[in-house]
């Protein structure tokens, strides 16, 4: 359920209380459509995070900056400098809109103070934030609109309140008499949305639940009894909206959340606050939406680079065919030599003796009519020296494509399996470097510091650590693993890289909790038996000019796990 007016006021009213008089020290934009304000207040800085992403907008509090690009954006700078240092004021709702006001005290070039606004409108897809002063002149706003006059210099304007009303301002009679004038065939949850500000369709249908009323019930369905129930169930929701609201994650009803309780909310968990319920789940969501998005961008050239793998691939097979068949026109020419008396030109195909077999069977040889006995002789000899020539130059090509047709299914098989933008960042700057991402397609920014392999405990107090992309592959066994540590990985098949961290004499149950990992990150995590391969590090080495991830190994053992029926050991 996208943040409606209700659970939005007691989330403002949670936050006007716990921000108010806080300094501004510190002001990020994160990413495109967010930005964070460090806010200082009783010895505790709080961070704002204010997002207006069109599938997940929303203002909480997080407890840790998110990751900042090295130049800070065009608006960024515009808030820093006039915003640090200020004092936030007050957080309001407009009314029961999805509109909210921050008011700073900001002091102007004379050093008198003055109020800059920054006003958040939560509107899906055409969320914004603007930045004005008391005029309600436009200083600048996250997403700009020419056409709209939404520019610095412009003038606010409000979004049109479609005539909804303050939900709080309606009294009995008027409730019940807009219902008594309804159209029968009307649904009164769709009314109530539609008429009143702050209702989404949930709270809508709330109202009717609470009243002891079908969803689904129409005007028509009802008379003049039932409409004061409705209506007192109304103020009921509303009371609990101004005292404070109960903020519940619904795990039934499609893990949606609310900031007031549902009648038929089964299995719902109560949060302490709707700001830590919007902080986890609609930054969740976006970060799982966003992960989404990145991967889609790095899969599609990933796979069209592997069609034309798969393609080439075919036809260096194809070429190998031709050039195998060498000693075969070599033959034919020789036999065309021996009876040159029998060719004559127009013939298409000739039957001879093969007198080189025991058998002295029948050939057909295969003829141009177009040329003549002499010159169809030199196309049989001219064709077997270059089947010949070529056989050694299409074996070393098909080898070629071969190995790129391994390490795109590979990195394909990575991205499904990466959980953490992190990783998927790790596998965008590797495919960038190859060559293989449009530069349309660059995703940014780019990971820092060195890479971070997962590390987890055996049940023998054993660290065990797990490359989740070639990156980190690379980076674990030749950088972060010594020569006597022991190295895994899933026989013949894409997967990653897996390293015992302890020299020495290795019990069993580490060695089987090391392999069903390397079992469990590999191309057939979900078949009943995975055959790994381990031996030391130093048995394993990189081939010069090989792809990142590619390794060859000698000198090793092997066991058989079953990833799809065994617990992993826990993550450190």
């Amino acid at each position: 359920m996208p943040l409606d007016g209700l659970t939005l006021k007691t989330l403002t009213a949670e936050l006007d209380s716990l921000l108010r008089n806080g300094r501004v020290v510190k002001i990020f934009q994160p990413q495109k459509n967010t930005i964070t304000l460090h806010l200082r207040s009783f010895k505790k800085t709080e961070i704002l995070l204010i997002s207006v992403d069109p599938n997940y907008p929303r203002i909480h509090t997080v407890t840790e900056q998110p990751q900042n690009p090295l130049q800070p954006p065009s608006f960024c700078m515009l808030l820093r400098k006039h915003l640090e240092p200020s004092r936030l004021l007050s957080i309001e709702q407009k009314g029961w809109d999805r509109i909210v006001h921050l008011n700073f005290e900001v002091l102007d070039q004379r050093g008198q103070p003055s109020q800059k606004i920054l006003i958040l409108e939560i509107m899906g897809r055409h969320s914004n934030l603007f930045f004005v002063d008391q005029q309600k002149t436009i200083l600048d706003a996250l997403k700009r609109y020419p056409e709209k006059d939404i520019l610095p210099g412009g003038k606010y304007q409000e979004p049109c309140g479609q005539g909804k009303r303050d939900p709080s301002e309606i009294r009995e009679e008027e409730f019940i008499n807009e219902i008594r004038l309804l159209p029968a065939s009307a649904p009164l949850w769709k009314w109530i949305q539609n008429s009143f500000q702050g209702f989404s369709k949930t709270g809508a249908v709330e109202v009717l639940e609470r009243a002891n009323f079908s969803p689904r019930l129409k005007r028509g369905e009802t008379n003049k009894e039932d409409w004061p129930r409705i209506y007192f169930a109304f103020l009921h929701l509303l009371q609990e909206i101004s005292e404070g609201g109960t903020p519940f994650w619904h795990k039934n009803n499609g893990e949606d959340f609310t900031g007031y309780s549902l009648s038929k909310g089964k299995n719902s968990v109560l949060f302490p606050s709707v700001n830590a319920l919007i902080a986890r789940f609609l930054t969740a969501r976006e970060n799982r939406l966003r992960k989404e998005i990145l991967a889609n961008s790095l899969r599609r050239p990933l796979r069209r680079q592997l069609k034309k793998a798969l393609r080439k691939e075919k036809l260096h097979k194809d070429n190998l065919k031709r050039a195998e068949q060498a000693d075969e026109l070599r033959l034919q020419g020789e036999l065309l030599t021996a009876n040159f008396h029998l060719l004559k030109k127009g013939l298409s195909s000739i039957e001879l003796t093969d007198y080189t077999r025991e058998c002295l069977p029948r050939i057909k040889i295969e003829l141009d009519p177009l040329l003549s006995p002499s010159a169809n002789v030199q196309k049989k000899f001219k064709d077997y020296h270059k089947a010949k020539n070529s056989r050694k130059f299409t074996l070393k090509e098909l080898r070629k494509a071969r190995r790129e047709r391994t390490y795109l299914e590979e990195v394909l098989h990575q991205i499904e399996e990466a959980d953490q933008d992190r990783i998927l960042l790790e596998i965008a700057q590797e495919i960038q470097r190859q060559g293989y991402l449009p530069p349309k397609c660059k995703p940014s920014p780019k990971p820092r510091g060195s890479p971070r392999p997962d590390s987890y405990i055996s049940s023998d107090g054993i660290p065990i650590l797990v490359g989740r992309n070639n990156r980190q592959n690379d980076y674990l066994t030749f950088r972060l693993s010594r020569p006597n540590h022991l190295w895994l990985h899933a026989r013949k098949i894409p997967g990653s890289h897996v390293v015992i961290a302890e020299e020495g004499a290795i019990p069993e149950s580490t060695i089987a909790e090391a392999a069903l990992l390397a079992a469990y990150f590999s191309q057939s995590k979900n078949s009943p038996k995975v055959s790994v391969d381990y031996t030391l590090r130093k048995h394993v080495r990189k081939p010069k000019g090989a792809k990142p991830g590619f390794v060859l190994y000698e000198r090793f053992q092997t066991i058989v796990v079953d990833p799809a029926n065994t617990n992993l050991p826990p993550k450190k």
